[in-house]
């Protein structure tokens, strides 16, 4: 799995990608800015984007936007302190996985790869089946 981790300061997310490094195929392209994840992006195929919710030069919305834009089957999650009804509403048609605390633990990280293995179940097709009559 390749994650971008898109992020001014990785040092509060060590609990988490401790987590997500235990597994065994985990890689990840850190960015410290939204324009730098963004060109990451360009032929390369992602299987997580973790952004957070300010950078330098944008917001993780507005990131999640443009990467859309770009790329709008790729899966993400958004760091941020948003009620979720008010992430609900930000995030709305953008296909935003989850948000994270701003301080993401092992309960996080487990949570996260929870729903990621459940999207990759779903877009695994089973081989048709004759059906006896």
């Amino acid at each position: 799995m390749i994650i971008l981790f898109v992020a001014k300061d990785f040092s509060r997310f060590a609990l988490l990608v401790d987590r997500l490094r235990r597994k065994q195929d985990v890689r990840f392209m850190p960015a410290a800015t939204g324009s730098s994840g963004l060109k990451q992006l360009q032929g390369m195929t992602m299987d997580l984007v973790i952004v957070d919710q300010q950078l330098d030069d944008m917001s993780g919305i507005e990131f999640v936007q443009r990467l859309v834009q770009v790329n709008p089957l790729v899966n993400t999650a958004i760091v941020g302190t948003l009620s979720e009804a008010d992430f609900h509403e930000a995030t709305e048609g953008l296909g935003v996985l989850m948000q994270l605390p701003p301080h993401p633990g092992e309960k996080e990280a487990e949570a996260l790869l929870a729903v990621i293995e459940k999207i990759t179940g779903l877009m695994q097709v089973e081989p048709n089946r004759a059906v006896a009559s």
